[in-house]
Order: C-alpha cells, then sequence, then structure tokens
C-alpha cells in the first residue's frame, strides 16, 4: 500500500494537484529572449514570428528531370500519338536559359532548374523518348503548372516561418533557413540551482561513512533537467539552519529557479521551510494531494521560484515531474507538460487510494503486432527509484475511485520526446 496516501484522511487541508499546477503557472514568469543561431534553436521557443527574408524558390523551377514544354504542343501526346520535339537547350540547377521556348521546341531540365521563358510545364522524363540530342518524343500531356515549384511555393518573402510561441523543429527550422533566417530570436532557457539538504547524505563520489547515502535524487534531476537542455549546478548542504541559509543566498544570484531535495516534510529535523520563511520567501502552498509527492512546497524568493522537494526518492522524482518540470518549462515558453501522452489499454483493475487524491503509478507501456498499446501497472512504491523500469505513468486523477481492466487510459510517457519511445523499449 502506498503511505503517501495511506496516512492521510479527508481531514487534510491540502490543496488539489492542479489547483497546485495552476498557483504555480501563475507564479512563473517568462525568461527574456536571446538571439541565437538557427542550427542551434532545436526544441526552443520562438519568442517572436519568424519572417522570410527572401521567397523560395526565387523562381519557378523543376520538380522533375524531364523536358520544359509548351503545354498545347503536347496536349494530345500518348504513347500511341507521341509528339516530336526540338531540343534547343539544356538547364541545369544554379543555370539559366537566355532564350524562350517557343512551339513546336522544348528545353531539357533537371529537377531543381530554372523554368525556361515560354515554358509552361515540364513532362518527366519517364514519359519521354530521346530520339537525339536534338530531338525527343513526348508520350503524355502536361497541363500548364505540371511538376513546376512556383517561386515563393516552399515560402515567400514576408511569410511567416515559426510562429511566436512555436517550438523549433527540424522541418519548421528547414523552413525559416529556405526563407533566408541564419539567427532566430527564442526565450532563454531557466537556469536551475539544486540543493541536496541533509546529514546523511553525500555528494556522489565523496567518501561515505556509515548511515550515509549518496545524493542520488540530484543526479535523477538533473538528468531530467539535461534532457531538456536546461543546465543546472548542484550542491549538498547538511541539517543546519545557518548551512542552509549560506548556500540559499550563495546560489541565489546565478539561478532563476531553485529546486531543494529533502528536508520540506516538517519535522524539527526539516529546517528548509523555516529557512526560507527567515530569509523572506513568499511561500505559496505546502502539500498537495497527491501521491507520491505530497510534501513539497512551493514559493518565490526574490522573485525567483523555488521548489522544496520531499526527500524520499519517489516522492522527489514524482513532485518534480508532475509540479516543478512543468513550471520551469514554463519559464522557457514551453506551455506543454513535459511528460506526454499516449492512450492504452489497462490489463488490470485500479482503485484509487482515496477519491479527492490524485496517484500517479509507474508502469510498462507495450505494443502489439496491431500498434495496439496495452499498459501494466508495476508494483508498489518502495524506497528506491520509483520508475526504474517503467516507461510511463498512470494516473488516477481527483474524484475517480476506480479504473477498470480493458478501460483505454491516457497514460504519461517516462521520456522527454516521443521521438525516444523506441530507445524506451517500447517497439
Amino acid at each position: 500500500m502506498n503511505p503517501e496516501i495511506q496516512e492521510i484522511d479527508d481531514g487534510t487541508n491540502y490543496i488539489g494537484y492542479h489547483e497546485a499546477l495552476s498557483l504555480i503557472y501563475s507564479n512563473v514568469q517568462l525568461l527574456s529572449s536571446e538571439m541565437i543561431p538557427l542550427e542551434l534553436s532545436h526544441n526552443r521557443i520562438a519568442s517572436k514570428d519568424v519572417t522570410a527574408f527572401v521567397s523560395c524558390p526565387s523562381t519557378d523551377i523543376s520538380l522533375k528531370d524531364g523536358f520544359a514544354v509548351n503545354s498545347e504542343d503536347v496536349a494530345q501526346a500518348s504513347t500511341q500519338s507521341p509528339v516530336s520535339l526540338e531540343v534547343i537547350a539544356s538547364v541545369f540547377a544554379g543555370s539559366a536559359f537566355d532564350g524562350k521556348v517557343r512551339s513546336g521546341t522544348a528545353i531539357k531540365v533537371c529537377s531543381g532548374a530554372p523554368i525556361p521563358c515560354g515554358a509552361e510545364s515540364v513532362v518527366s522524363k519517364e514519359f519521354c523518348k530521346e530520339i537525339t540530342n536534338r530531338e525527343v518524343q513526348i508520350l503524355a500531356k502536361a497541363e500548364r503548372g505540371r511538376n513546376i515549384l512556383k517561386a515563393g511555393g516552399t515560402i515567400s518573402s514576408g511569410a511567416t516561418a515559426v510562429k511566436k510561441g512555436e517550438m523549433f523543429l527540424p522541418g519548421n527550422m528547414g523552413l525559416a533557413a529556405a526563407g533566408g533566417i541564419s539567427r532566430v530570436s527564442v526565450h532563454k532557457l531557466p537556469r536551475v540551482a539544486i540543493v541536496g539538504i541533509g546529514d546523511e547524505i553525500v555528494a556522489p563520489g565523496e567518501h561515505l561513512r556509515p548511515g550515509q547515502i549518496y545524493a542520488s535524487n540530484l543526479i535523477t534531476l538533473r538528468a531530467w533537467l539535461n534532457s531538456f537542455h536546461i543546465e543546472c549546478i548542484t550542491s549538498v548542504v547538511r541539517d543546519d539552519v545557518d548551512s542552509i541559509a549560506r548556500e540559499l543566498k550563495r546560489i541565489l544570484c546565478n539561478a532563476d529557479v531553485i529546486l531543494t531535495s529533502g528536508g520540506a516534510w516538517g519535522s524539527e529535523r526539516d529546517l528548509v521551510v523555516d529557512t526560507l520563511a527567515a530569509l523572506g520567501w513568499q511561500q505559496v502552498f505546502h502539500h498537495v494531494r497527491m501521491g507520491p509527492g505530497k510534501g513539497i512546497c512551493f514559493g518565490k524568493w526574490q522573485e525567483v521560484p523555488v521548489f522544496c522537494l520531499p526527500g524520499g526518492p519517489a516522492s522527489n522524482e514524482m513532485a518534480f515531474l508532475q509540479l516543478a518540470l512543468p513550471g520551469i518549462l514554463r519559464m522557457s515558453g514551453d506551455m506543454r507538460h513535459p511528460l506526454q501522452n499516449v492512450s492504452a489499454r489497462l490489463t488490470k483493475d485500479l482503485k484509487s487510494r482515496h477519491r479527492a487524491w490524485a496517484e500517479f503509478l509507474p508502469a510498462v507501456l507495450s505494443i502489439d503486432s496491431k500498434a495496439v498499446y496495452s499498459v501494466y501497472p508495476q508494483q508498489a512504491y518502495q524506497r528506491a527509484q520509483a520508475n526504474v523500469g517503467a516507461n510511463c505513468l498512470i494516473c488516477i486523477h481527483e474524484g475517480i475511485e476506480t479504473l477498470s481492466r480493458n478501460e483505454i487510459i491516457k497514460v504519461q510517457i517516462l521520456v522527454p520526446h516521443l521521438g525516444m519511445i523506441e530507445e524506451a523499449g517500447l517497439f
């Protein structure tokens, strides 16, 4: 049984998960913009419209290897009744022909070549039979515009290649490049500082004394942030008010977001929230009706968002994924939840621990030969990293008491981008 929910009853005054997420969104600020090379903009968010400087193509071009012709000359052409035309020149991509296609003539063109003056269409080479270098037989008609990409057909000068708020992806990056764009304006990525707190934790690589554990949470959080190209710094401090305050002051000037790991629950050894209060932060909420992760606390300190995450690995990671990470990404202009959804068939009945809570369960997603997803819930949480072996999460939302076997539900993919699903073992 999940202790995150078992010990809580209706008497709590904790806020709901969706209310917590809404409060985070309303208390984080969009970061300012920066200009970067287009080729480095992948997965970044445009801070203003990206407008083409030039048209692409700059002139009408051929979409096929073949012959540029006058459409009327080949209107009756067929394999049974080929039309013979005089070949007066050849044109290749990057070159041009100063003359003109007149009735009874054709010009040999390759894909990407400018359309010669007077030509109205291009007959693909598979419908042409070259008799000599000066004569070609046309075996099919080609109406006006056939196999021609008009000037500006890819993008025209002044057109928008990427809209403000859109993510740069390979397709629209290529479109921007075709429009003559080499540098773009994007929202900055937040600088994140993570502080692990506790006498019992030690930074990975340092000497471990009896009773101590390595700060594995810091590695997990950093890995998630790095997968979204967000850089961070990490440090470890002991359970001491002065040490915590000193470290928080040290990192404040170089951080857009602060994450603390551990010491957030509220016992006599959980000092983070009280230390922040003494430093003058504005607490927004503490404790959320979600499991795991209920101990999360969120506030702002000198306008810097601060997420105080529980120390237990399962609670730490879930509070981060469901609340802290969405808030952090909002600061870079990314309005999506970081964990994308797919629909899957549930393989067993599930019952909520309490209908007033949101519960997140690790699961394994598989796909059959008919491209149907099935989701298999894992065993109950243990203290070790909860999502090891899982590739998705099932959410039992507030107000839901049961999910039934064979029901089609939404599951959250535990990879940053859907393009990585194959690497996660779903295929």
